[in-house]
């Protein structure tokens, strides 16, 4: 068994990026509570942000594809592996795949 060396995690010291170009974010629980708020942020700041992943658990999946589409998502997760076949159905459908 091969061990790897622990990424770093990010520092809290370290200042923020202040760089040109939207900052990437990740959205964990996107079709909750707090995460629709996130994404109404993302939604209201417009060049400030990408999505570059959403993940949820499987009680919204609609609200889920709509989100991934809406804000051309590369990356999506569900938490349970059944809801997977529904998901990509309801990706490709938004996406004019069916």
């Amino acid at each position: 068994m091969t061990t790897l060396p622990a990424a770093p995690l990010a520092d809290p010291r370290a200042p923020h990026r202040s760089g040109p170009g939207p900052q990437d974010v990740v959205i964990l629980g996107s079709t909750g509570s707090i995460g629709t708020q996130a994404v109404d942020v993302v939604r209201r700041s417009p060049g400030r942000f990408r999505v570059v992943g959403l993940a949820a658990g499987a009680g919204r999946l609609e609200l889920l594809a709509e989100q991934a589409l809406e804000l051309g998502v590369p990356t999506v997760a569900v938490a349970r592996a059944e809801a997977e076949p529904r998901l990509r159905d309801l990706l490709r459908a938004g996406a004019g795949g069916g």
